[in-house]
Parts: structure tokens; sequence; C-alpha cells
């Protein structure tokens, strides 16, 4: 049975008989969503959320001062 650990708490994480990339892992130490970047030997890496990303864009605004050339 393959296992790996949690990248954030150390956690003993089981991973099935054959793991395969990307697959899916939590842990139940920290409840971290993992999942699989390596098999051999298995490798964790946190799921990148892009949903839960907030996105913050500056808007580039034109003030008086930047319309009056000196």
């Amino acid at each position: 049975m393959a296992f790996a650990y949690c990248p954030d708490c150390g956690a003993r994480i089981y991973l099935g008989r054959k793991p395969w990339l990307g697959q899916p892992a939590m842990c139940d130490q920290c409840e971290a969503d993992l999942e699989v970047i390596r098999v051999n030997p298995p490798a964790l890496e946190w799921v990148d959320n892009v949903e839960d990303d907030v996105v913050v864009e500056e808007e580039d605004y034109l003030v008086d001062s930047d319309l009056i050339s000196a």
C-alpha cells in the first residue's frame, strides 16, 4: 500500500495500491485538500483551487492632474 505525508502537518496519508498523478487526497488531521504530484515515491501537494482565489485588479484612473501638462 502506498502512502505519502501531508505537506502541511506531516500526517501519513494512505493512497491505495497504485496512486496516479492528480489523484485527490485529503488529510484527516488538518483537512488540507491535496493531490498526488509524484508517484515514485508518492508525494502530495496542495490543490490549487482557482475558484477560491480572489483576484483584485487595479484600475488605472485618470485624475485632473494627469491631464494638465506642466
